[in-house]
């Protein structure tokens, strides 16, 4: 598909291109392809129940209808009869057949039809050729009658004085209505099969086409492209919403990928200096061994090394395993204050010996929902980087601060701060500002904090302290406290 054929493309050309594109997707289509589309049927099947229902309401009024005029033909044969039997009251045979001829020639295509006859069978007047006719009502062929039309007669006979008289009218009316009625649904339905068949046609031909941009996204993802997207057009529908779905999905798995490429060549770029210097430190204690000195300290220094190691992995272990959001389960109440509280108590000693000077802001309570152990490990992690890595005489400043739905935690210092365009990445495991990893620490502790930040649905946010750092996390405030 064209670019001019995007959802929000502002290209002028985009109707016509749409429109010839949906064209050729559906001259493209078989019978077969077409069948298969779920929206296809679905517009069929809805044709297909309007139809009969309009059918069978169609069918019960048209059955009405002609019941209506079949009645009104009798009625209006019962008073032609009745008026000609009138006359014959008089007993006078020449008004009997002027009444009769006058009727007569006022009907000259023979719509209505009458026979009067005498006690002896003979033809005193009429336009239909002498029949015997049963008393009362009769429906007859008008080739019975001897009249050349396909209809029928609906007939009355009986005896008008000493005559035999019948009278009968044609259903020309209810076999043209019938003529009508059946036309129209037939046009009816033919026009409403087209529709439909063009309908699902358009219909399938743009789910095709959708399916066949996500089919080529899926394509790609198998391909190992994680960048890649399903289509989304913007019109809030049940494909649109499913996408969306994925696509939240693809954003997080990209997002899991790459961290694990990153662990991946962070744990073997950072792993490198500290085992080459476990190395060195047991080829000393053996060289040393060798010459008959004591390698006491080398031992401790290796066994020291190999702990910084163990605590690393260690570290990168306890994210993992936080990562995987089972810990949710144990989730409680936890006054964030108070445990600020305890743990600006806890480190204002270890900030003092820095040289450092820790202020706290914290009033009343403010609950959260959350892990109790994972919060204090997150806090300690943020006053530590602070004291680490901020030059003597920084101010370090834990507050929290809350509103009627919201709590925030922050942690701020007056150090030298981190660059705006280092700040995402500080948050990835092992990454490190200082490029010499002659710091003391890991590099795993901010990438702690965001673990637990995201099992804790908390936006975490690296913001300039002016100058600083200033480290918030903003929690929903607990329903259960």
């Amino acid at each position: 598909m064209s670019a001019a054929c995007e959802p929000r493309s502002t290209n002028p050309s985009r109707p016509l291109c749409c429109t010839l594109s949906k064209i050729w997707a559906i001259r493209s289509m078989r019978p077969a392809d077409l069948w298969r589309h779920s929206s296809f049927r679905l517009a069929l099947g809805v044709t297909l129940l309007v139809l009969t229902t309009l059918i069978l309401a169609g069918a019960i009024g048209y059955g009405l209808m002609r019941e209506r005029l079949a009645a009104r033909q009798d009625a209006r044969v019962t008073e032609i009869f009745n008026a000609i039997a009138e006359t014959s009251l008089l007993d006078d045979r020449i008004d009997l057949i002027e009444a009769v001829t006058t009727r007569i020639k006022a009907s000259p295509d023979r719509s209505t039809a009458y026979l009067l006859t005498d006690g002896k069978g003979e033809v005193l007047a009429g336009n239909i050729k002498n029949v015997t006719l049963p008393p009362g009502w009769s429906t007859l062929p008008a080739a019975g009658l001897g009249i050349s039309t396909g209809y029928f007669y609906r007939v009355f006979s009986g005896s008008a004085g000493r005559y035999r008289l019948a009278v009968g009218l044609t259903d020309a009316d209810q076999e043209e209505l019938q003529t009508i009625v059946l036309g129209a649904f037939g046009w009816a339905a033919l026009v409403a099969g087209l529709a439909t068949v063009a309908a699902g046609a358009i219909l399938a031909a743009r789910v095709q086409n959708r399916l066949s941009r996500a089919e080529a996204a899926v394509a790609l993802l198998a391909h190992g492209d994680l960048s890649a997207r399903l289509p989304v057009s913007g019109k809030g529908d049940d494909l649109d919403r499913i996408s969306s779905a994925i696509n939240v999905s693809l954003v997080r798995l990209e997002g899991y990928v790459e961290a694990m490429r990153q662990v991946s060549a962070d744990i073997a770029h950072d792993l490198r200096t500290p085992l080459n210097r476990l190395r060195i430190k047991i080829e000393n204690a053996a060289t040393r061994r060798a010459d008959g000195l004591s390698i006491e300290d080398d031992l401790v220094e290796a066994i020291a090394e190999s702990d910084r190691i163990n605590e690393t992995f260690s570290a990168l272990l306890r994210i993992a395993q936080i990562e995987t959001g089972a810990r949710r389960s144990q989730f409680t109440a936890v006054d964030l204050a108070a445990l600020m509280r305890t743990m600006a108590e806890i480190y204002a000693d270890v900030a003092a010996d820095g040289g450092h000077t820790l202020y706290l802001d914290v009033t009343g309570s403010a609950f959260v929902d959350g892990d109790r152990e994972l919060l204090t490990q997150t806090l300690a992690n943020l006053i530590e980087n602070s004291i680490r890595h901020c030059t003597p005489g920084t101010q370090i400043t834990c507050a929290v601060r809350g509103t009627a739905e919201r709590v925030i935690a922050s942690v701020s210092d007056t150090g030298p701060g981190i660059p705006a365009d280092e700040r995402e990445k500080v948050l990835r495991r092992l990454y490190r500002l200082e490029k010499s990893r002659s710091t003391e620490g890991t590099g795993l502790g901010l990438a702690l904090v965001k673990a637990v930040a995201d099992l804790h649905n908390v936006d975490l946010v690296l913001a300039d302290a002016g100058p600083g750092l200033r480290i918030d996390l903003t929690f929903q405030r607990s329903v259960r406290a």
